[in-house]
């Protein structure tokens, strides 16, 4: 919680000069997913000299979805706006700028750090690295300027503004996704058009930094290393995104192959890595030495050690030797002080000529290949991105031919398994006029509100999505006509709580909604949409204000 609302408050963290960006909100909630005992926020002001907003996120241990809450500060102590329990972001970023008063826009699930920004707010390395301890708390920083390999081994994402300032005019020379691009072609690309600057990558691995001078690399680090093996490592990444700084430099001169060789080196160098773990190698696995029978002379061995060049020799003969089947992989090549570019074809090697091979140290042969697995980076940016472009972004809720591709994806299922399934439509108008005859349209800011309020209510498995026109619908998988008809009640209640802007009041809100269900009502999906349309408009008749009405009720 927070304490204070001083623009001095530590808990305040850094305070953005803008709103923060899709980008921000969604790293935001994949990074308290990633780290559920962690309590990420950040500060800005929406505009010069407005107040003082933060945006707070945690994950809930009792529901298991985030928590979010929203304050803006004050003399004394901070006033909490709002808080949600969800895993939309673009909800969430929709109703935070309803919130600040800014208009909610067509927005994109893209970041863009830009030279002018990063100017802006390096000025010296000391002022980097009291910026970087100062947003610690928020899981952001400003500008990369790792000290130490600690610090090296964490992502820092750059920040990103959904308004325009003096911060965000122009945009970096090169930016994107190394799930578009081979990380062989960047270099390449960089090192052809002979730019000097600095690139940064970030991913699940870490972050990495290469430094160009007029075309040339002149410095790699990474995570784990720097150098030529700093290059070796990157070149083994497949995800994470990438910006390119112009007329960033360092003194540091770590590389001493020209990319050429070093790219060469680094294709042959990954594709016998690749071998290695597709046979089941981890860094965590046990190697063993393959038993010999007993008629191999000892000089068959000494000869099969002696194949390859004189560093993969020397190595091979020191791993081969210091083979015990128990030491972990990566704790013996670090006690032998080889490099990735060392141990790699030593290994590979030993492994095809059968002198070594992947033990378990005692495990059976199902607890290897469990454990021989790596988890697969799920992109929820890339999941983020598929479904940004099948909803309003000005309401967050699905569009029409997203609502139908969805409706008939849980019919086939609902006939599959033999479940129900129900669809509510439904009309959300303002009343106005003599005798408040005139139905209006809700307005924008008061549509969005009405949006948080429905998508709090729902179940998660129901999905809301924009109806042809101005109408709006509900999917509800596995759900009776009862059921829906439930739903609908407790959408009005939380409606009625309190009026949605403060031009509108309760009384002038008005709500119609019409139910349908399958196999309650019909059989067919075309039948489904025209029965809840028909026990809508009969809602919307109702001379008693009936304001829910299931299609069966009708005859």
């Amino acid at each position: 919680m927070v304490t204070g609302g001083s623009a001095n408050d530590p808990n305040l963290g850094n305070i953005l000069p803008a709103s923060p960006s899709m980008h921000m909100v969604h790293n935001m909630l994949s990074h308290v997913l990633d780290n559920p005992k962690e309590k990420i926020h950040i500060s800005f002001r929406a505009r010069i000299n407005s107040p003082i907003y933060k945006l707070e996120v945690e994950f809930d241990p009792v529901s298991h979805d985030p928590i979010w809450q929203f304050f803006q500060a004050g003399d004394s102590a901070a006033n909490s706006l709002w808080k949600y329990h969800s895993t939309d972001t673009l909800l969430v970023y929709n109703k935070l700028l309803t919130s600040i008063g800014e208009e909610v826009q067509r927005v994109h699930l893209s970041a863009q750090m830009d030279k002018a920004q990063a100017q802006a707010q390096v000025q010296s390395q000391s002022q980097v690295q009291n910026q970087a301890a100062g947003a610690a708390d928020a899981g952001l920083v400003f500008y990369y300027a790792p000290t130490s390999k600690e610090e090296l081994d964490k992502t820092t994402p750059m920040p990103a503004f959904s308004n325009p300032t003096a911060l965000a005019e122009r945009s970096t020379v090169l930016n994107g996704d190394l799930a578009f691009i081979q990380i062989t072609t960047l270099l390449q690309s960089l090192q052809l058009a002979k730019m000097t600057g600095r690139l940064q990558i970030d991913s699940k691995e870490g972050a990495a930094e290469v430094f160009f001078l007029e075309g040339k690399p002149v410095h790699c680090s990474v995570p784990n290393s720097s150098g030529n093996e700093g290059v070796f490592e990157l070149m083994a990444w497949q995800e994470g995104k990438f910006f390119f700084q112009p007329q960033v430099v360092t003194k540091k001169r770590t590389l001493t192959e020209a990319l050429d060789n070093l790219v060469i080196q680094g294709v042959q160098l990954l594709d016998k890595l690749n071998y290695l773990k597709n046979i089941g190698y981890r860094e965590d696995s046990v190697l063993t030495r393959v038993e010999q029978d007993q008629e191999r002379n000892p000089n068959d061995l000494e000869d099969l050690l002696s194949i390859g060049d004189s560093d993969c020799v020397a190595a091979q003969r020191k791993i081969y030797s210091s083979v015990d089947g128990h030491t972990e992989s990566n704790k013996l090549f670090k006690s032998l002080g080889f490099s990735r570019s060392q141990w790699v074809p030593a290994v590979n090697y030993m492994i095809r000529a059968k002198l070594i091979t992947i033990g378990g140290g005692g495990k059976t042969t199902g607890e290897l290949n469990k454990l021989s697995l790596k988890p697969k980076v799920v992109d929820n940016a890339a999941i983020q991105s598929v479904m940004m472009t099948l909803r309003r972004p000005d309401t967050g809720m699905f569009n029409y031919a997203a609502f139908l591709y969805f409706l008939e994806q849980e019919y086939f299922r609902g006939h599959r398994s033999g479940t129900p399934l129900s669809v509510i439509i439904f009309d959300m108008r303002i009343k106005s006029g003599v005798k408040e005859i005139i139905r209006e349209p809700m307005p924008a800011q008061a549509l969005n509100e009405a949006v948080f309020r429905i998508s709090n209510t729902k179940r998660q498995s129901d999905l809301l999505a924009h109806y042809e026109g101005f109408d709006y619908a509900l999917i509800c998988p596995n759900t009776k006509g009862e059921g829906a008809k439930v739903l609908a009640r407790r959408i009005l209640k939380a409606m009625a709580k309190s009026p949605l802007t403060s031009t509108i009041s309760i009384k002038n809100l008005d709500m119609r909604f019409g139910i349908a269900c399958i196999p309650e009502d019909f059989l067919e999906l075309g039948l489904l949409l025209s029965a809840a349309e028909a026990a809508r408009n009969k809602a919307a008749e109702s001379e008693n204000d009936q304001e829910t009405v299931l299609y069966r009720d009708i005859w």
